[in-house]
């Protein structure tokens, strides 16, 4: 598979979201990566990366009936982020 859709916030995501099978907020999601990752997105460039993302089957959305979506990595996106960041991997919980 060609990475060309992929973009320095598309990665933070992923990273972010293979920490666990927790489901995230953008706005976790755009906290953890700065805390994490020393990487400032906003909830904007998180909620592009996960549209990127779910259009790939990467990422679930969880509890759609709220205002609030969460998310976390599709089995496929777990595969994905362990193949990818393998190497780099930092925290891990599996």
């Amino acid at each position: 598979m060609s990475d060309d859709w992929r973009d320095d916030d598309i990665n933070t995501v992923l990273r972010v979201l293979a920490q666990g099978a927790l489901g995230v907020s953008p706005a976790g999601i755009a906290a953890n990566a700065d805390a994490l990752l020393d990487d400032n997105l906003s909830i904007t460039d998180v909620e592009a990366a996960l549209d990127a993302l779910a259009e790939r089957d990467m990422v679930e959305t969880l509890d759609t009936d709220s205002s609030s979506a969460y998310y976390r990595l599709s089995e496929h996106g777990r595969d994905y982020a362990d193949v990818e960041f393998a190497e780099n991997a930092f925290g891990y919980i599996d």
